[in-house]
C-alpha cells in the first residue's frame, strides 16, 4: 500500500485520535504507583498532569495546523 496517496489531513486526525488514546492510558496508572519514591504526595509530583499538560499541547499544535 502506497501510504504518499493518502490525504494529509487522515495522518492528522490519526495523530489527534493517537494522543487521545495515550492520554486515557496515563490516566490508567494507579496513583500509589506514581507516588511510590516520592518524599510526599504533593500534587505537582503526579506525572499524569504533566504528562497531561503536554498531550494537550501537542493537540493545540495539531489542531491549529490542521
Amino acid at each position: 500500500m502506497d501510504f504518499s496517496t493518502l490525504p494529509v489531513a487522515w495522518a492528522n486526525y490519526l495523530s489527534i485520535v493517537g494522543f487521545l488514546i495515550l492520554a486515557a492510558l496515563v490516566w490508567l496508572i494507579p496513583k500509589k504507583v506514581i507516588f511510590t519514591e516520592a518524599p510526599d504526595a504533593s500534587r505537582w509530583r503526579d506525572m499524569r498532569l504533566w504528562a497531561s499538560v503536554l498531550i494537550i499541547m501537542q493537540l493545540m499544535l495539531y489542531t491549529l495546523f490542521d
